[in-house]
């Protein structure tokens, strides 16, 4: 029995001793990476100096089967920076070859070990200067990559997007799955995507959030059974607001499938006119009857 307990307790000192280690790992490598790589890895640079730590992180990944090989690229290229050995060869037209630094190798994969564990926010500034400077250029290209990436990861959350268009107004608290208040919020998010895009001249994304309106969620069955008992004789001019906003969804990704803008436009201006109706005429009649 003692025996068992001294094993026991032993493995539990050894697991404890390993936690401890790779926390230390941990933190020494992001000073490391705060004290000597965020000057040029900075996503708030504009314009950008070196890729974000978030895409560095990404290609590495990319290009690696596991986290020691993920270490190793990342230390053999840091330690002695040349171009045949370089990840993101964009980054490195773009802004050329990182230069030596003289950084120990011990120091790099300590670094590396960090970036591999460690969630990088979306460099969302970072993304909005890039797509500036390849507009200018010319380059569509990548424009229309990086602004997709730009559009679902940093315009997503609907508080961000409160944010970018100036609105003081505070933002709903998630909505339980399967209801009508978790469409309706889902459906705001895409708009604002779509307006974006459409801004960005982006249409790949504008179409991706028109076909996402037009095939929004759908409340239970429970809820619809409480719309449909509610509204009572409304009820089919209520199906009928939606089923014109689901048209012009559609027509809106058409348009934007065809690069059509002045049609995408006014399919845009008259899907706001049509949900602004439907809200004037049932928003406070569905919100009392669904409390």
């Amino acid at each position: 029995m003692k025996k068992a307990i001294l094993l026991t307790g032993l493995s539990f000192m050894l697991v404890s001793n390993s936690y401890a280690s790779e926390d230390t790992a941990f933190t020494e490598g992001k000073k490391l990476l705060q004290d000597n790589c965020l000057v040029c890895h900075n996503a708030q640079l504009d314009p950008p100096q070196a890729p974000p730590m978030f895409a560095v992180q990404m290609k590495y990944k990319k290009a690696s089967s596991d986290k020691e090989s993920f270490v190793n690229k990342v230390t053999s290229f840091a330690t002695h920076p040349s171009e045949d050995k370089a990840i993101i060869k964009m980054a490195v037209k773009k802004l050329g070859v990182m230069p030596d630094m003289g950084f120990k190798e011990e120091d790099v994969r300590k670094i590396a070990s960090y970036i591999y564990d460690e969630t990088f926010s979306p460099p969302c500034s970072h993304w909005k200067s890039a797509m500036k400077v390849m507009k200018e250029n010319g380059d569509m290209k990548h424009y229309k990559k990086v602004s997709k990436r730009y559009s679902m990861m940093c315009l997503k959350k609907t508080e961000d997007t409160a944010k970018r268009y100036g609105l003081n107004a505070p933002v709903a608290s998630p909505a339980e799955e399967g209801t009508l208040k978790s469409a309706m919020q889902q459906l705001g998010k895409d708009y604002a995507i779509l307006n974006h895009a459409i801004l960005m001249e982006d249409f790949d994304t504008a179409a991706n959030a028109a076909s996402h309106i037009a095939n929004h969620e759908k409340p239970s069955v429970f809820q619809r059974m409480k719309i449909m008992a509610g509204l009572g004789t409304d009820m089919p001019s209520f199906k009928k607001a939606d089923g014109k906003v689901h048209q012009l969804a559609l027509d809106i990704e058409a348009a934007a499938k065809s690069k059509d803008m002045p049609l995408l436009i006014q399919h845009q201006s008259n899907m706001l006119k049509a949900c602004m109706a439907c809200h004037r005429s049932y928003r406070t009649k569905v919100i009392d009857f669904l409390k």
